[in-house]
């Protein structure tokens, strides 16, 4: 479908007229839908971006007005208003619709949406790495862990450990030891481009 038509170069045509083109609508008479939508397309459209405030939205509208009249010309009933205001009340309509689907859909751009794919996929590593850490965690002993997670998440130094828990300094050393050597065993070697 073209573009809405200006105004100003289509004859006048009176309300009889326009009974009479959506009759031969209904009909599927082509000529009589192009002579309708010069009449009114650029009306339809004012309508359109009188609600909408977007022009690429105004024409979609215009566009699903004429289809919707083309479709529906046989439900238009002069009993009920004239042609005008039946096409305008169609072009309301429509317009009305796009502003709720706009507002529950509501485009945001990209730019504040989007993050990089490489946060995505350092994020999701870490995730899987950290499920791995606990799932080896847990197969330590519970002196063994209380030492380990002391040291890497809580920042303790050995020394402090020690004084913490109450136990020799060497016997912080041995289950660090003995717990980071098991820990290599059960956790997946780094991936290759990872691995430094």
């Amino acid at each position: 479908m073209t573009r809405p038509m200006a105004g100003g170069t289509v004859p006048l045509l009176s309300a009889a007229d326009d009974q009479a083109l959506l009759a031969r609508i209904a009909d599927e008479d082509a000529g009589a839908f192009e002579t309708l939508y010069a009449r009114y397309s650029a009306a339809a459209y004012s309508v359109a971006i009188g609600l909408l405030r977007d022009a690429a939205q105004a024409q979609e509208v215009t566009q699903d007005v004429f289809l919707a009249i083309w479709r529906g010309a046989r439900g238009f009933d002069p009993a009920r208003g004239s042609a005008r205001t039946w096409i305008l009340s169609v072009a309301h309509h429509k317009s009305v619709d796009a502003v709720r689907r706009s507002r529950r859909n509501p485009t945001v751009p990209l730019s504040e949406t989007m993050t990089g794919a490489a946060d995505v996929i350092e994020a999701a590593q870490a995730r899987v790495d950290a499920g791995h850490v606990r799932r080896a965690l847990e197969g330590l002993s519970i002196e063994q862990r209380a030492a380990i997670v002391l040291a890497y998440y809580g920042g303790y130094t050995q020394q402090e450990i020690a004084q913490r828990l109450g136990v020799p300094l060497g016997t912080i050393k041995t289950r660090m030891r003995d717990g980071l050597l098991r820990l290599r065993t059960v956790l997946p070697a780094p991936a290759p481009e990872t691995a430094q």
